[in-house]
Order: C-alpha cells, then structure tokens, then sequence
C-alpha cells in the first residue's frame, strides 16, 4: 500500500506570534505613511486660499516648493542614518519631526514661519518613507514581501489620489489651518504605536559619514526639483531654469562619480549592477512618471476645457483608487507565490492601454467611459506597485536595504518632478498662450501620449525582467 501522506503540521506558536507581531507593526508603518503621503497632494489645491490669508502673493509657491527640496535632502541620507543609529530611532525621530512641523504649519501667522515648518516636515517625511519600507522588508520574510508590500502601497498610492478633494473641502468649507491639523491625531496614535510594537531590525554599522557625497547628491538632486518644478512657471530657456537644471545635472554627475569612487559611499550605487534592481526601477520610473500624470493632467483636462467641478472630478478618481486598492492585494499574492514579473507585465500593459485611451480622450466622451479608464489604470498601478519593488529591493543584501529603499524614494521624488515638467510643457508648447477648448484637450491628449510612449519602454524592460520565482507561500 502506498505510505500514507504526512498530515501538515501546525505552525510553531511562535512563529505565529512573531507573524502576528509583524502585521501590527505594519499597521503602524501604514499609519504614517498614510499621513505623508496625503500631504504630498492635499495642500497643493489650497494654495491661493493661504496667500490670500498670510498676504503672500506669489511667494506662496515655496510652501511646495520648500517641502520638494526638504526630501530631496532628507532621503539620501537615510540609508547611513538608519544604518549609524538604527531604523526604529531613525524612523521615530521623523515621526516626532513630521507631527511637529504639522502642528507649526497649523499655527503659522505668516508666510516665512509658513515655509520654515514645512522645510522641517519635509526633511522629516522624505525620511519616513524609506526608512518605514526598509523596517517592512525587515520584519517580513521574503516569501511575505508581496503581500507586505501591497497593504503598505494601500497608503502610499491611494492617499494621493484623496488628497486634493480632500484639501479643497477643507481650504473652503472649514479652514486651510485643517489641512495640517489633520496630522496631529495620527501622528499621535502612530507614534505611541510605533513606540510599542515597531521592533529594532536590519543591521547597524558604523561606517563614515560621507560629507561630499551628501553635499554633491542632496545639492544636485535638489537644483534638478527645483528646475523641472519650476520650468514651466519660470520659462524653459529663462536664466534660472537653465542655471538650476545644469548645475542639477553637475552636481549628480560628481555625485555618481565619487559614490563609485569612495569606499563607504553615502549609497552604494554598485546595487545597479544588480540586472533585477536595476530593471524594475527604471520600470517605476517610467510608470510613476505616467501616474503622476494622471494624478495631476487629468484633473485640469476635465476642470479646464470641460468645466466639471474639483468636487465632481475627485468623486471620479475613487472608484480608480478602490480598483488599485484591490488590486495591490492581488499583485503582492501573485509576486509572492509565482515572481513579480508576470504582474509586471500585466500591470505595464493595463497602463499601457489606459494611457492610450486618456491620450484619445474628445470634448463629448461620456465621464462614466473616463471613469472606467480610470479603473483600468488603478488596476494596472495596483498589479506593478508590490511587484516592482518585490522585483527591486527583496533579493538585495541586508545591509544594502536601507539604502535600497532610500533610492526607491528618490525615484519616486524625481518622477513627480519630471512628470510634471515634461508634461506639463508638453501641454503649454500645443495649447499656446489663449487655447480654445477643443486646443487645450489636444493638448492633454499628446502629454498622455509621450506618457504613453514612456510605458511601453516599461512594458519592454518588465518583459526583459529575469523569472525568478519567489518561494512560494
């Protein structure tokens, strides 16, 4: 008789616990992740409301602007930071910063205490977001990342696409004071619980603090943002965006050079020797780029030449954010059990397709056929966000997560800038100085099309991503 199957065997109780340990301190990592990445887009929309009522004029853009060039300094140096003192104190010591600057925002009686408050909460939020997902990745076994991975993308990438009908409610109907206070209670309840639960993991190092590469790397980084944020408000050819982009670009490729130089770089660029790492952040890039597009062309393409209200155009992106909700869960499971390059594919081909259609978008298309495409490119960014990273950062060395991570966020950081600048003058080059309105949505149309052109290059790097399965669950 054949031998009878063994019967499976119950997990160790500690293993459960420690399992269970895991997803409470995710919660909280979720918590502040949820705040900062709100704050990316909410304050955006109010801007004129504030400079109406601190006297600002047109000074106002540097509360934006102040915050961009905050992170560009913060995230560089997570990687050593968290490395030198430790996640967890690296990763409280944001989070006490961040709710402060908050509460500073809150109570500014003018436009210079105003702007000095969210330099604080930029260098504390740029570092929280690194510096969270490199505590994920350490409290998880790589069989778990994707799954990890996906209830993390939940805050990461919905909160923005809320953020700016909820910012506008609050700037009109109660008072734009409110689009910080919100912070306050969960910077509170996340920091008692991250004190609690969030455990001391990844490795601890001593390594010399690397002064020129932060001035070189956090220098250039920041003189890029500021030239792509400001082009098309400055002039592409105007003095300063010319200045600003090419000392930007000086200032990065002394950067790189040195970092391969150094023996103990501030981040360790030899990870893009890596034929994984280095795919699936140019496939981030290229997709971020065509996410931020939607998040931010899409709202004035349907407010500007169709005339629907911020309220009505916010209520269309829910439903796009519930399908990039569900389907994180979903592309997390599948990176987990098979590898994270089918739902790259996948995911890049979905996006693909939905880009295309905004970039074929008329004056007379129905909301509800918008409204769909939508969904189609929430469930494309849902399935290519867990996988992505599962595909960047779970097969790197432990002691190079970390630093990992901080260049994930940097990724992020500059395709904002770059999605908004490319596009942004693709849009004012075909609509001219006084667009009509069938103008103006050619316009909107041929931006999403070099998004577009962007994503099948993702397609293409996704395809030629190695299949290495991940152990399955």
């Amino acid at each position: 008789m054949p031998a009878a199957a063994p019967e499976p065997t119950a997990a160790p109780e500690s293993a459960v616990r420690d399992e269970r340990a895991a997803w409470v301190a995710l919660s909280v990592i979720v918590g502040s992740s949820l705040m900062v990445a709100l704050d990316t887009t909410i304050v955006n929309v109010s801007l004129h409301e504030i400079a109406v009522d601190l006297g600002a004029g047109s000074s106002i853009e540097w509360v934006v602007s102040t915050y961009l060039l905050a992170v560009c300094v913060s995230q560089p140096t997570t990687g050593w930071l968290s490395d030198r003192f430790g996640r967890r104190r690296v990763y409280l010591a944001s989070l006490v910063a961040f709710t402060v600057a908050s509460a500073a925002c809150a109570l500014a009686p003018n436009l210079g205490v105003l702007v000095a408050a969210r330099a604080l909460q930029g260098l504390g939020g740029g570092a929280l977001m690194p510096v969270g997902m490199a505590i994920l990745l350490g409290l998880f076994p790589k069989e778990r990342h994707g799954r990890a991975i996906g209830v993390w993308g939940l805050a990461a990438t919905t909160a923005p696409a809320v953020g700016p009908t909820l910012g506008g409610w609050l700037s009109t109907s109660v008072s734009w004071h409110w689009l910080f206070l919100v912070n306050l209670p969960v910077g509170a309840v996340t920091l008692a619980g991250a004190t609690r639960f969030l455990p001391q993991v990844g490795e601890r190092s001593r390594r010399p603090f690397d002064f020129l590469g932060l001035v070189l790397g956090c220098g250039g980084l920041s003189l890029a943002v500021l030239g792509l944020s400001e082009a098309n408000s400055w002039g592409w050819r105007s003095g300063p965006t010319v200045a600003s982009l090419a000392a930007g670009a000086l200032g990065l490729a002394g950067f790189v050079g040195h970092e391969l130089r150094v023996r103990h770089p501030m981040i360790e660029l030899r990870m893009f020797a890596d034929r994984s790492f280095r795919l699936a952040m140019g496939i981030l890039l290229l997709l971020y780029i065509a996410h931020y597009g939607r998040l931010v062309f899409l709202p004035l393409e349907l407010e500007g030449p169709r005339g629907y209200s911020a309220l009505l155009v916010g209520t269309l992106f829910f439903p796009a954010a519930v399908c990039s909700a569900l389907a994180m869960s979903i592309g997390g499971r599948i990176a987990d059990r098979i590898g994270p390059r089918l739902p790259l594919i996948v995911g890049s081909g979905l996006i693909v397709v939905s880009t295309i259609s905004f970039a074929r978008l008329t004056l007379h298309t129905p909301l509800v056929l918008i409204g769909l495409v939508m969904c189609v490119h929430g469930l494309g960014f849902g399935l290519v966000t867990p996988a992505g990273l599962v595909a960047g950062l779970s097969e790197l060395p432990s002691h190079l997560v970390s630093q990992g991570t901080a260049v994930r966020a940097l990724l992020t950081q500059a395709s904002g800038a770059i999605s908004v600048a490319v596009l942004g003058a693709v849009v004012a080059a075909r609509a001219g100085a006084h667009p009509s309105a069938v103008d103006a949505q050619s316009s909107y149309n041929t931006a999403f099309a070099v998004a577009a052109a962007g994503v099948v290059v993702a397609l293409v790097l996704a395809v030629r991503l190695p299949d290495r399965g991940a152990s399955r669950a």
